[in-house]
């Protein structure tokens, strides 16, 4: 036997897998639904006869026959050996969404959901099936519709505005709203703007992406650069510079050769070299540097540390630049600074296979990764001397001038 409250804990955990309301929407065919329960058996009605012939009564009591909506009980009369004829339940089901939202206490949120699928309906009709598919997030959002509308209105009405969300001017929204809802206002965009008004190859909010997806402007990420050929220098006082990555994909310098490191003081101490520009590649930099189309051509090289991590971050930056060369990454280098090794973090290890490396940085990967070297050996890129340093940037210079083609320096 099955008891009214345990029915209204099915019907509210049935309420909250938005399933009946999709049944309301026409989206979905659920009703007549059955509540299962167990049946009782001729020997417990013989043995309790009295608690369940109580039972039974309950469970009429609550149903729809009583109380107007909820569950519907069919009975049927059954012969009993000993007790003769007995009334008990065949099946429970809900017949509609009304009736499981009067069993969930719901019925309010219903007619809320009916408010907010004929204001879709008529407003933007082509969120049918986002309604569908989320009739939850859609109660949960009812108070904000109005607004949400708006700004989809008006991305429909200017689409890739190309200003920052304060500066839109929707009346009643601000840029917090828009900035709190973006995944939803993501979801709706994506299904009502052309497809000319999406960048579809940005994905997810991370790294402003709702905002760069549908054309907003944003606190975009920074870039900095040091010239090393003082003859460059912006407005011929300005060597260190940090600019917007825009700026610097349009700004296009006409430097000779780029390097690109991920240490700030490495960064900085690059030492003078003709034509040559070097950029600060900490953190997240490098994935930006495939933005920038100028590097296209011009000869690149990468300096990180020697270990499995930084032979990582080489092969992400040679997968927007092929030509990429690494510098002072080679074995030479590592076996000449045993003295100065240390142990690589292990959550900061790459062991998995990258196929962009050439074959020497790949065979010294793969021993760094076996720990064939020693465990979790690390060179980071300030122990190596700086008059090292200072050699292999004018052995590049003497290599480019000779025609020189190999991909590490060291």
């Amino acid at each position: 036997m099955i008891s009214p409250d345990e029915i209204r804990i099915r019907a509210r955990k049935l309420w909250f897998s938005g399933a009946p309301l999709r049944a309301w929407l026409g989206a979905a065919a659920l009703f007549p639904c059955s509540v299962q329960f167990r049946k009782s058996s001729a020997q417990e009605w013989l043995e309790r006869f009295a608690e369940l012939r109580s039972e039974v009564e309950r469970l009429e009591a609550g149903s729809k026959a009583r109380q107007g909506a909820g569950y519907a009980v069919a009975f049927k009369e059954v012969a009993h050996q000993k007790l003769g004829r007995l009334r008990v339940p065949e099946s429970i089901v809900f017949e509609s969404a009304e009736d499981i939202a009067a069993c969930a206490g719901e019925s309010a949120a219903l007619a809320r959901f009916a408010e907010v699928a004929q204001t879709l309906r008529s407003r933007e009709p082509r969120l049918a099936d986002w309604l569908a598919e989320q009739p939850l997030r859609a109660l949960e959002v009812q108070g904000a519709l109005p607004r949400l509308l708006a700004v989809v209105g008006y991305f429909r009405a200017h689409p890739r505005p190309m200003r920052y969300a304060r500066e839109l001017g929707i009346p009643g929204v601000d840029s917090k709203f828009i900035e709190e809802n973006r995944a939803l206002l993501g979801a709706w965009l994506d299904r009502l703007l052309p497809a000319e008004a999406v960048d579809a190859t940005v994905r997810g909010l991370a790294d402003h992406g709702f905002e760069r997806r549908f054309g907003l402007r944003c606190d975009e990420p920074l870039i900095r650069f040091r010239w090393l050929d003082r003859s460059f220098m912006l407005d011929g006082r300005i060597a260190d510079a940090t600019v917007p990555l825009s700026e610097f994909a349009a700004y296009a310098p006409g430097c000779e050769r780029v390097f690109v490191t991920e240490n700030r003081i490495n960064f900085l101490t690059l030492p003078e070299c003709t034509g040559s520009l070097a950029i600060f590649g900490g953190g997240y930099a490098i994935d930006r540097l495939g933005s920038l189309p100028w590097l296209r051509g011009k000869p690149l090289y990468y300096w990180g540390d020697i270990d499995t991590h930084g032979f990582a971050i080489l092969s992400r930056l040679r997968r927007h630049w092929a030509h990429t060369h690494s510098l002072l990454m080679d074995r030479d280098t590592l076996l000449g600074h045993q003295a100065l090794w240390s142990e690589e973090p292990q959550d900061r290890r790459c062991l998995h296979d990258l196929d962009v490396l050439d074959d020497e940085e790949r065979a010294l990967y793969d021993d760094l990764r076996s720990d064939r070297l020693g465990e979790r050996v690390r060179l980071e890129q300030e122990r190596i001397g700086y008059a090292q340093v200072l050699e292999a940037v004018a052995s590049i210079r003497r290599q480019e001038l000779s025609g020189g083609k190999r991909r590490s320096s060291g």
